[in-house]
């Protein structure tokens, strides 16, 4: 079924096929077995499509119902878990992992404790892989050998001291879901998450003969072949990499991570706390939070998270201030879905917002008696209507956006709308001949310029 966008917005429609077009043509140059894409916006698919091949040998297609592993898009659900132990109180994120794990006493030398926030952060200085070749053999260690060599690998740095994506951190996480709920992890996060999402077919534990499941490939050879990579469970690593899913029910997972209403997974506060920058490099262009990347594309804020897993490549994204997510799933390495996952962004985001712009409503005629010339011994303000909005523009700041006004349910009372500000209002006072005397603005007044 085409989504009502596609059918109203001809220019949104043309995007989409350029993009599919643009996809096809960089598969067949990269030799690519099978890819699988979806773009959402609010709560359902806008568009997706499966291209190429779930089995090369079998010639099966890619559909939107094609399972991948994910891998660590896994990351995603587990912190959703820990924020939800979070929100009813079993837990807090600044709380040492020594509380929940008693056997855990690994600390930089005169350094604080490793916390919670700091696994969910990546910034606890340990390791970030297994003691073995897990990613060479294919082959993760139980949680118990894990434990258990773990105990002799101290961290490299303090924690805070820098951002070091760490897999032991995300599987830690896991223990500490198991010891808090009683649960096994995937037993939590499939009763909490999955179930109440409706994601039937994501499994936390994938099986190796599942018929959706596409086959995971090498990198090419030197004859432009590739290869079958083995199934593998990530055992004592589940938490950071285990999951399988399908475009189809990622969808579902998208809607759920751009609402910012009341659900029955996550409060909004949480949810909002997990997409902001909890951890920003020094390039101020990309950063971490609670269990997700974030980056910047252009003027856009992405956030979500890439996966890697023998034979798989992932990504699922959010560019949650315009509702819209764009998630890609392959089924081999050296596919780069960065790529396509941002140029699906340049291509479509920009049709998507001017389709579901609103017209700028009719100013209040009453909205005329505020406009005009402020002037206080700090600078000067104008307030103008534009947009349909009432504005104030410094005049000796003109580089930083305006200030918006919104109307309040009491007469030229308005609240303030600004980047860094705490919705205080605006206070025009009227002169006895009901003109505008002086403008208050938080609780500073600047005096309106009669005209001459």
């Amino acid at each position: 079924m085409t989504h009502t966008l596609l059918n109203e917005n001809p220019d949104l429609a043309a995007a989409i096929d350029l993009y599919a077009a643009w996809i096809r043509f960089t598969m067949h140059r990269k030799h690519q077995p099978g890819l699988a894409v979806g773009i959402v916006y609010a709560d359902e698919l806008l568009w997706g499509q499966g291209f190429g091949y779930a089995d090369i040998e079998a010639k099966k297609h890619v559909t939107l119902d094609t399972r991948f592993r994910i891998a660590s898009i896994s990351k995603t659900f587990t912190a959703v878990a820990i924020l939800q132990l979070r929100d009813s109180g079993a837990l807090s994120l600044d709380d040492p992992l020594s509380i929940y794990l008693d056997w855990f006493d690994l600390q930089y030398q005169d350094a604080p404790e490793i916390t919670i926030r700091n696994l969910l952060t990546h910034t606890s200085g340990l390791p970030r892989d297994s003691h073995n070749p897990m990613w060479t053999e294919c082959d993760a260690p139980e949680w118990d050998e894990f434990v258990e060599v773990l105990k002799s690998r101290p961290p490299t740095r303090a924690p805070y001291d820098k951002f070091a994506y760490s897999n032991v951190g995300y599987s830690l996480l896991g223990g500490v879901i198991e010891q808090v709920t009683g649960e096994s992890w995937a037993d939590y996060l499939q009763r909490n998450i999955v179930d109440p999402l409706g994601m039937s077919e994501t499994h936390p534990v994938p099986q190796g003969d599942d018929p959706q499941l596409a086959i995971g490939y090498s990198q090419v050879n030197d004859n432009y072949e590739r290869r079958p990579m083995p199934f593998f469970l990530m055992n004592g690593f589940e938490a950071s990499a285990n999951f399988a899913s399908s475009v189809s029910d990622l969808v579902k997972y998208a809607a759920f991570h751009l609402s910012a209403e009341e659900n029955a997974v996550l409060s909004p506060h949480s949810l909002r706390d997990m997409h902001r920058i909890h951890w920003l490099e020094p390039t101020w262009r990309d950063g971490y939070g609670l269990g997700s990347m974030q980056y910047k594309l252009g003027d856009w804020s992405i956030s979500g998270h890439a996966g890697g897993y023998p034979g798989y490549l992932t990504g699922f994204t959010l560019c949650r201030e315009h509702k819209t997510a764009v998630i890609v799933l392959t089924n081999a390495l050296g596919s780069a879905p960065p790529e396509y996952i941002n140029q699906g962004y340049k291509l479509v985001l920009p049709e998507i917002i001017k389709a579901t712009e609103a017209a700028a409503p009719e100013a209040p005629p009453a909205w005329q008696l505020y406009l005009g010339d402020y002037f206080h011994d700090w600078g000067y303000e104008k307030v103008i209507l534009r947009n349909g909005q009432l504005q104030i523009v410094s005049l000796d700041a003109m580089e930083y956006p305006p200030v918006i006004l919104e109307p309040t349910g009491t007469e030229h009372v308005f609240t303030i709308q600004e980047q860094g500000g705490s919705n205080e209002t605006v206070r025009f006072d009227l002169d006895e001949s009901g003109d505008v005397l002086r403008m208050w603005l938080r609780n500073e007044y600047a005096f309106k310029r009669r005209q001459a």
